[in-house]
This record gives C-alpha cells, sequence and structure tokens, in this order.
C-alpha cells in the first residue's frame, strides 16, 4: 500500500471518530402515556381565578393578560379578549384558552417549560359562530398528562382535534376534519397506539411514540 494511501485512510479514520463523538446522543423520550381512557373528568374546566400555584408552577391572571412562572422562567400571554388557563397532569402542563369577547377565534396554547425562558406553543385555532358555543375541551392521559386531546366546538361542528405532548405541545397524532359529533369524544392510549374515538368508533390512531412507557 502507497504512503500517500496509508495517509488518507488515517485522516478518513479521524474524521469519522471525530464525527462519532461530536454527534449528540439520542435521549430516550421521557414522557409517559398511561394506557386508557384519557381523564375527561368535569373539574377539567378552564379557570379565571387570578392565580393559582401548582407544584413548581404559578399562573397569574390580570386585566393585561396571563404570566405563567415556573422551574425555567416566566411567559407573558397577552389578553385579546379573555384569557384563562388549565394545569393538567400530576406534572402540571399549563394550556391557555383565549377567547373573544362575543362570536370569533378561540385559541389554545401550551406553556413549554422545557426551553429557557420558556414558550408558549400555539395548539389551535377555531372559529366559532358565537359567545354561546362551548370552550374548546381537554381531556389528558391519566397521571403524568404527558399527552392531551384537545378539539373546540364551532356552533355546528367540532374542529381542531388532536393528541399532542403535555410538555412542549409537539403534535403526536393529528386527529380528523371538522365534523359532527354523534357521541362523546374521547382520547385513549393502548399499549401500540394513542387514538381518538367517537363512541365506539376509531376516529383516528397513531403509534405511539417510540420510548414512551403505559
Amino acid at each position: 500500500m502507497s504512503r500517500a494511501r496509508r495517509a488518507a485512510m488515517v485522516v478518513c479514520a479521524v474524521l469519522t471518530a471525530l464525527g462519532t463523538a461530536g454527534a449528540p446522543a439520542l435521549a430516550a423520550d421521557p414522557i409517559t402515556i398511561s394506557n386508557g381512557l384519557f381523564n375527561n373528568s368535569a373539574a377539567l374546566a378552564w379557570s379565571s381565578a387570578p392565580s393559582t400555584t401548582m407544584g413548581d408552577r404559578t399562573v397569574t391572571r390580570t386585566a393585561a393578560g396571563v404570566v405563567a412562572a415556573g422551574p425555567t422562567g416566566t411567559v407573558f400571554h397577552q389578553t385579546l379578549g379573555v384569557s384563562r388557563y388549565m394545569f393538567i397532569g400530576t406534572r402540571n402542563h399549563v394550556l391557555i384558552l383565549e377567547t373573544p369577547t362575543g362570536g370569533g377565534t378561540r385559541s389554545v396554547s401550551l406553556v413549554d417549560f422545557t426551553t429557557t425562558p420558556p414558550t408558549e406553543r400555539p395548539i389551535l385555532s377555531v372559529l366559532a359562530t358565537s359567545a354561546a358555543v362551548s370552550s374548546p375541551g381537554v381531556q389528558f392521559s391519566v397521571g403524568t398528562g404527558d399527552a392531551f386531546f384537545v378539539f373546540a366546538p364551532t356552533g355546528t361542528t367540532v374542529a381542531g382535534l388532536g393528541i399532542y405532548r403535555g410538555d412542549n405541545g409537539a403534535l403526536l397524532c393529528a386527529g380528523p376534519p371538522p365534523l359532527v359529533p354523534t357521541g362523546q369524544l374521547f382520547g385513549e392510549a393502548t399499549a401500540t397506539q394513542i387514538r381518538m374515538k367517537m363512541g365506539g368508533t376509531v376516529l383516528a390512531a397513531c403509534a405511539r411514540p417510540p420510548g414512551t412507557s403505559g
């Protein structure tokens, strides 16, 4: 073997080793999604309380907006109509609901405390025909709330269906287009899937995220 070829092989080996050493390790997915139907308790109401603390997180609501404070700092959500909020699961994930004073576009966002400072992540935005239309509904995986199912009535249909991560708001399973419900809506996790159901009918199903435990 020539000297030049041996030198080239050495350089290639060194570069390969450096690339491997510098590549980030694939972190295990830390979320836990318990098997079974998601929590659909009547207590899952949007709060208008001036301030609530759950664990290491506090949400303060004023006329100007909502401040969510947690382990990585604070984030401010400006109120444009009426702002309310919700804690979900034992890990106290925070959702914010913005509702116009009449009919109009309602939005749900999640406070992502995995970033420093925290980041407000948009989840859904759905047009409601009037103020009388029910607020968006939320169900969460039992225990941690690391996955949640959200949907929003429009006055004629239900839209914006999806299942998201409770920590950073990433979409786990996209739901169907707007539909006229003929039964109760449920989120559910099995050993292999997360899915949305209407009564006994499966509307959408996706593979359980790799690395998650149930």
